[in-house]
C-alpha cells in the first residue's frame, strides 16, 4: 500500500500539443516491470478471496487517508465532514472523466483500476494543476486505486477531444514514478507467485480440500483489517491454527493474526 501525495502545480498544459490515438495506450516500461507484467497477463484468470471485492477494495483505500466516511449515495460520499463525488475511470476514457470533473463539487474521488500506462500517470499528474491536493492511494489486496482530488482551485477547463490519448506532453516528475513503478511491480510479483502457490496446491489433494477453509479465512482476515476489527489479544490455540499454503503463513482463525511462525 501507498498514499502518494502531489501538492497543487502550476503546470503548463499546452491542449494543442495532445496526442489521440484509437485506442488506449500499452503499458509503459517506466512505470511497470515489462516481465512481470508479460508474466501476469498470462494469467487466465488471477484469484480472489473476496466477497464483493469492489466495496472491500473501496473502503480499505478509503480508510488509509480519512478517519470517517459516510455513503450519501452511490456517487456521493462524506469524508472527514467533506463531500466527495466519487467517480469510475475502469474504462480509460479520458473525454469522459473530464467531463464528470467539471460539475458542481469540489472534492473527487476516481476509482482506478490500475496505473500502466504514461498517459494515465500524466494526467494524474495535470491534476494537481486545478486541486490544492491530490493523493494517489493504492491497495494492499489487488490491482484497485483511489486518486484522491481535494478542494478545487479552478473551474476545469481542459478540453479533451477524443476518449483516448497517446500523449499530453507534460513530463511527469520522476520521484513519482519511481514510486508508482515499486507498487505495480510488487503487486505483479505478489500475483504471480499466489497463482504459482495455487498451482502447486492443485496438484495435492490434501491441499485442495484445504483451500475453501483458506479462502474463508482469508477474507475474514481482509475484512478485519479493513474494519480494525483484529483481535490481537487471543490466546491462540493449536485447533485454531491454520497453516495457508496461499500466504505461506499461520493464521488463527480466532483473533486472525498472521504469523511466519507457529503461534504455540
Amino acid at each position: 500500500m501507498s498514499v502518494i501525495i502531489i501538492e497543487n502545480k502550476d503546470i503548463q498544459i499546452n491542449q494543442e500539443n495532445f496526442i489521440y490515438s484509437k485506442s488506449s495506450s500499452r503499458p509503459s516500461r517506466s512505470i511497470v516491470d515489462p516481465e512481470k507484467y508479460i508474466k501476469y497477463k498470462t494469467i487466465k484468470q488471477t484469484f480472489t478471496f473476496l466477497d464483493n471485492s469492489g466495496d472491500i477494495l473501496f473502503m480499505e483505500c478509503i480508510s488509509y487517508v480519512f478517519h470517517t466516511f459516510t455513503k450519501i449515495n452511490e456517487d456521493v460520499y462524506m469524508l472527514d465532514n467533506e463531500t466527495y463525488k466519487i467517480i469510475n475511470f475502469t474504462d480509460n476514457k479520458f473525454k469522459i472523466l473530464t467531463e464528470n470533473l467539471k460539475d458542481k463539487y469540489s472534492n473527487y474521488v476516481i476509482i482506478v483500476k490500475d496505473i500502466y500506462t504514461y498517459p494515465k500517470i500524466q494526467y494524474i499528474y495535470m491534476l494537481s494543476n486545478f486541486f490544492t491536493e491530490i493523493k494517489i492511494v493504492m491497495s494492499q489486496i489487488m490491482s484497485y486505486c483511489l486518486i484522491i482530488c481535494s478542494k478545487k482551485t479552478k473551474n476545469f477547463e481542459l478540453q479533451i477531444k477524443d476518449n483516448y490519448i497517446k500523449d499530453f506532453d507534460i513530463k511527469v516528475d520522476e520521484t513519482l514514478i519511481k514510486y508508482i513503478k515499486k507498487d505495480n511491480d510488487s503487486f505483479l510479483e505478489n500475483t504471480i507467485i499466489m497463482n504459482n502457490n495455487i498451482s502447486d496446491i492443485c496438484k495435492s489433494l490434501s491441499k485442495i480440500s484445504n483451500l475453501n477453509r483458506e479462502t474463508y479465512t482469508l477474507n475474514k482476515y481482509y475484512k478485519a483489517f479493513i474494519n480494525k476489527e483484529c483481535n490481537t489479544y487471543c490466546n491462540c490455540k493449536t485447533n485454531y491454527i491454520l497453516y495457508s499454503n496461499l500466504f505461506q503463513c499461520y493464521i488463527c482463525e480466532n483473533c486472525l493474526v498472521l504469523s511466519r511462525l507457529f503461534l504455540f
